[in-house]
């Protein structure tokens, strides 16, 4: 085996800068959830107006991480990474000081829009800093700054507000920015550029097609489907949209996306397993503190604090693995990932109304394990050494699926969830009838009495509840069910040892 190769401080503080950058992006991201009811009371919103503060970013970000590849090839890394970095910070800046619901959604989507080339971008900087033969232990370092970014916001976001106001969620992030653009200016190298001119039928029908498809995600649930117009007309567009970029990249002459990225084997593998993963990994950030406000009634601040654990399981596992660098199959250590995460929402889905928050906090220091288990390997193994040519296209359409992945699953358990909380409360009503036996111990008869308006309110209550937790297992069951169907094609990843990934 050859000795692996050395890195000097200058090549950390890039993989750091890009990190950082990254970091900023994630904090925003996980952070405003927490902020939207506070916004709802300044802005005088209803619920399903308030929501455009959510996918004004997601549609701002999709439209542009599918333009970063081209960008960064046409203008270089660096400075589409600095302009990212800069209109990013400018727009959390007006993003703060907004005084009007309109105002607000107005710069949420300029955020997403420019904080869309932070992630592809910035781990491609991140893993051009380290040498070839530690790709995989870049990929470790730059995935610790997102994953934990991504599992403290909640928790700081919740300080800030609380301290502060939910201005300041977006404003903590402005020095960093400046800060991380400052640095990046003086540490890292410009990449080579190319005169691919832009393929106007790819790059049209591509923005079209992941816009229209993310807007009817966001908005399909609140507006009941295909049962309203505007779902219908965004779903037209959308399949369009991909129909004539898919056809497009086949066979036009110079397509938008280099045809050649799709003949790698681990590449196209990587993109099916981010899409149908991607959901599945984050999706217990969103259910479980929904889970713990509505069934165990917990403050948000306390939500944060048991949240916690996970970012600690994740840099447990990311600091592990970059210990391992490159020196390993990654195909067994993203096996134990996903049966990491597989045990962790099996786990989950026995859970009654009586959940703990030590139960939590154990659930999800293992997901935190099993979300390293798996980015970094999957990472490795689809990323690694593409091509120069391809690497910028490569890693903002890997991130682009693993944006649409997200995206489809959450929005596919999310309503699952509302469908099952419907099917199974109506199962328990019709159990509770005057003369059947519905309760066991007599101090409930007492307080959940049918002849009482009272405890027929209580009764209904805790029905609600119940038929709420039931559909949070059938959840974590789907969590589960998809991260074992992911281990077969495992199998189908090629690995000839360190230095031979990712040409296959």
């Amino acid at each position: 085996m050859s000795p692996v190769t050395g890195l000097s401080t200058r090549n950390l503080l890039i993989a750091l800068c890009a990190t950082l950058g990254t970091a900023t992006y994630a904090f925003t991201w996980n952070s405003v959830g927490v902020a939207l009811p506070y916004m709802q009371g300044a802005f005088s919103a209803t619920t399903d107006q308030i929501t455009w503060v959510m996918v004004a970013f997601v549609i701002g970000s999709a439209v542009m991480t599918a333009s970063v590849g081209w960008l960064s090839g046409r203008f270089g890394r660096r400075r589409i990474f600095m302009l990212a970095l800069a209109g990013y910070s400018a727009a959390s800046i007006g993003c703060g000081l907004a005084t009007s619901l309109e105002q607000e959604v107005f710069w949420r989507f300029l955020q997403g829009s420019f904080g869309a080339a932070l992630i592809p971008v910035g781990q491609a900087i991140a893993v051009n800093a380290f040498p070839p033969d530690r790709h995989g232990q870049a990929s470790s370092f730059w995935a610790l700054g997102f994953v934990c970014a991504s599992v403290i916001a909640p928790t700081i976001g919740g300080l800030l507000i609380e301290s502060y106001g939910w201005p300041w969620i977006y404003f903590v992030n402005v020095p960093v920015g400046l800060g991380v653009l400052v640095a990046v200016y003086f540490l890292v190298p410009d990449s080579e550029r190319s005169d691919k001119p832009l393929d106007w039928i790819g790059f049209t029908s591509l923005i079209l097609g992941v816009g229209a498809l993310q807007l009817m995600l966001a908005r399909g649930e609140r507006l009941d489907w295909f049962s309203s117009t505007e779902i219908v007309i965004e779903a037209v567009v959308a399949a369009s949209g991909l129909w004539v970029f898919a056809m497009h990249t086949l066979t036009g002459k110079d397509p938008f996306i280099d045809r050649a990225l799709f003949g790698k084997r681990n590449y196209l593998l990587g993109l099916l397993f981010i899409f149908a993963a991607g959901g599945m990994l984050f999706l217990p950030l969103l259910l479980l503190p929904l889970l713990m406000q509505q069934i165990g009634g917990y403050p948000a601040m306390e939500i944060g604090y048991v949240m916690l654990p996970r970012g600690l399981g994740s840099a447990i596992g990311l600091i592990l693995l970059a210990r391992l660098r490159d020196r390993i199959d990654p195909r067994p250590i993203l096996l134990v990932g996903l049966l990491l995460t597989a045990y962790s929402a099996w786990n989950m889905s026995g859970w009654t109304v009586e959940v703990r928050a030590e139960d939590v906090a154990f659930a999800t220091f293992i997901q935190g394990l099993a979300t390293g288990a798996v980015w970094a390997p999957i990472n490795t193994l689809a990323l690694s050494k593409l091509d120069k040519r391809l690497e910028n296209q490569g890693y903002a359409f890997f991130d682009l699926f693993f944006d649409v992945g997200s995206a489809v699953g959450t929005t596919a358990v999310v309503g699952l969830h509302a469908r099952y909380s419907q099917i199974n409360q109506a199962i328990l009503n019709e159990a509770i009838t005057p003369l059947g036996g519905h309760t066991v111990a007599p101090a409930l008869d007492e307080r959940w009495s049918l002849e009482e308006l009272e405890g027929l309110a209580a009764l209904q209550q805790e029905l609600t509840r119940q038929a709420t937790m039931i559909a949070y297992n059938n959840s974590f069951l789907t969590v589960m069910a998809v991260m074992l169907c992911l281990i077969p094609p495992i199998l189908l990843f090629r690995f000839r040892g360190r230095g031979a990934l990712g040409r296959g």
